[in-house]
């Protein structure tokens, strides 16, 4: 009887274990299963009222050329009921978990914005700087150059890749233009009727491809000087002593473009030549040197050009030559 009982209650000892050890493999089933979930789909939501959230972790500042798709996938959650939109500089550019577009030239602030059905949202912000593909036109930036009276003319020099520019516009308007030096200088002629003030330059391809030049100067105001002393003082001109107090410096201070002005006074003849007696625009020497007649004071005026870097290279700086004058002051702008 009493091998009986116990063997009774050892049964039921056991079956209770195995009841336990059941309810237990069940909770962790139901554990296991709830982590898979969590872990297989990480922007899994219970509901559409979740706040939203943008997941990325590695969004930053980015730096691309006008030819280059800026390429971004946002990863966000509840992934359902949340719609992304792209917008640049407050204008909304795409819709949608990625974008794969060219951007216009220049510093933008991207935002992208989150929203849920429910009108909940969040949002990142991001610094683009999209900078003029390698062979865009591109305009010089002497600030001289870029200052000009309406109706008037002005030469940009330091351009570059200007063999497709079909049209130019200043403030909206299309304007007379020549592309000179092989196409590293453009002349333009700017619009009558603008008030003083400054104005965005477009250029336009054969395509209608708008590139933008930087601003100009329309003003009725004086341009400003920008002419540098580089020498003064009393030096007198001779066939036998030529100026040559600039000949070893005056190269490292000048650049294609520059104008460089040569103050005379006195009774004869010269001009700014190579030490080689060369003139410095043509490098043709004397009968063909091109001598500037002196009768009392003057100025010269010598836009360099790279014939001229060249010319000052290759025959060992510059001379000031001829007869019968004084320099009295040398300037360069």
């Amino acid at each position: 009887m009493m091998n009986k009982t116990m063997k009774q209650y050892k049964g039921k000892v056991l079956k209770a274990m195995m009841m336990l050890l059941a309810v237990g493999f069940a909770l962790a089933g139901t554990s296991t299963l709830s982590s898979c979930s969590s872990d297989d789909e990480p922007y899994f939501t219970v509901s559409e009222d979740d706040n939203p959230r943008i997941l990325n972790t590695d969004l930053a500042d980015s730096k691309i050329d006008r030819k280059t798709n800026y390429k971004l996938e946002i990863k966000v959650t509840p992934v359902h009921y949340t719609t992304v939109t792209w917008l640049l500089d407050g204008t909304q550019i795409a819709e949608g978990n990625t974008i794969d577009q060219t951007l216009p030239v220049g510093n933008h602030t991207l935002k992208i914005v989150a929203t849920t059905t429910k009108g909940k949202s969040t949002s990142r912000t991001l610094n683009v700087t999209v900078t003029p593909a390698a062979d865009d036109p591109a305009l010089g930036t002497n600030a001289v150059e870029l200052w000009v009276a309406p109706g008037a003319e002005t030469t940009i020099h330091k351009c570059k890749n200007l063999g497709t520019v079909a049209k130019v516009m200043v403030g909206g308007k299309e304007v007379a233009f020549e592309v000179l030096e092989e196409g590293t200088a453009l002349k333009l002629t700017a619009p009558t009727g603008l008030e003083n003030g400054d104005y965005d330059i477009t250029l336009v391809d054969g395509e209608g491809n708008q590139f933008s030049g930087g601003t100009i100067k329309v003003t009725t105001e004086a341009r400003p000087s920008m002419e540098n002393t580089i020498w003064e003082g009393e030096f007198a001109v001779t066939w036998g002593t030529p100026f040559d107090a600039l000949k070893d410096t005056f190269l490292s201070k000048v650049k294609a473009g520059t104008i460089l002005r040569v103050y005379v006074d006195g009774n004869g003849q010269g001009t700014a030549a190579t030490s080689w007696w060369n003139n410095i625009l043509t490098g043709k020497g004397d009968p063909e040197r091109g001598d500037i007649m002196v009768d009392g004071p003057a100025t010269w005026k010598f836009e360099l050009t790279d014939l001229s870097i060249q010319l000052l290279t290759e025959q060992n700086g510059l001379f000031i030559v001829g007869d019968g004058y004084t320099v009295k002051k040398v300037t360069i702008e």
